[in-house]
């Protein structure tokens, strides 16, 4: 089915100059992910081969062949630069569980996760969105109500970055917007994201999160290899 796909999407791409996506659904099988704004629109990379079954791992080979067969779409193409500082780059590729509400709630810190974007917050912006799914970076989740005195505290123990004056002002501006539109939600999960480099706070209802990646897929140019992310 893959490889039908790609032939369709080739001959698309000679036509017209331009990718075909079908049902939201890439030509290679696989979703878009958003690293970055996901209102903002990202150039695919173009010109990587399909994938194959089986793809070196360390030094093992990894069979992917069941997160290509699975009747739910469960691989990701990176579209955005936002995770190079965590080495998952524009046009990688994330092999990712499913998740439910339940299993949502018990991720903690140091997880690459999918989010389904928040379409009625951005339409509380007055933005348009280009993608229905954003990557994270998960780091702590919030109880909506505690101070950005509190929640400054408890990140003081899980990570450095926190102690920048600059971090903590960029927190308690996200924290502040976030908790006026959730602010019926029970808990919050912060998450990072980068732009340009530079850290950036992100935060979202932890039952928007419907993926978490267990493997990054990078291609050297001659062939995909595969990271395990957990």
């Amino acid at each position: 089915m893959l490889k039908l796909k790609q032939l369709v999407s080739n001959l698309y791409h000679f036509a017209f100059g331009r990718e075909v996506h079908t049902n939201g659904m890439n030509a290679d099988g696989t979703m878009s992910v958003a690293a970055g704004d996901p209102t903002l629109s990202v150039t695919p990379l173009k010109g990587l081969e399909m994938l194959p079954d089986r793809i070196p791992c360390e030094n093992s080979m990894l069979d992917i062949s069941e997160y290509k067969q699975s009747e739910n779409p469960l691989i990701f193409t990176v579209e955005g630069s936002s995770m190079s500082p965590e080495d998952i780059s524009n046009g990688d590729k994330l092999l990712c569980r499913k998740v439910d509400t339940d299993a949502a709630k018990l991720i903690g810190k140091g997880k690459f996760v999918v989010i389904a974007v928040d379409k009625e917050y951005y339409d509380s912006k007055n933005k348009e969105l280009k993608f229905d799914y954003k990557l994270r970076h998960t780091l702590f989740r919030v109880p909506v109500g505690i101070s950005i005195e509190q929640l400054i505290d408890s990140l003081k123990k899980i990570t450095n970055s926190i102690f920048l004056e600059e971090n903590q002002k960029n927190l308690e501006i996200k924290y502040n917007e976030a908790i006026g539109f959730y602010k019926d939600k029970k808990e919050l999960m912060l998450s990072v994201t980068y732009r340009k480099g530079n850290l950036r706070y992100s935060f979202h209802p932890v039952d928007l999160i419907q993926y978490v990646a267990e493997y990054v897929l990078k291609h050297n140019g001659e062939e995909w290899r595969a990271k395990k992310l957990e």
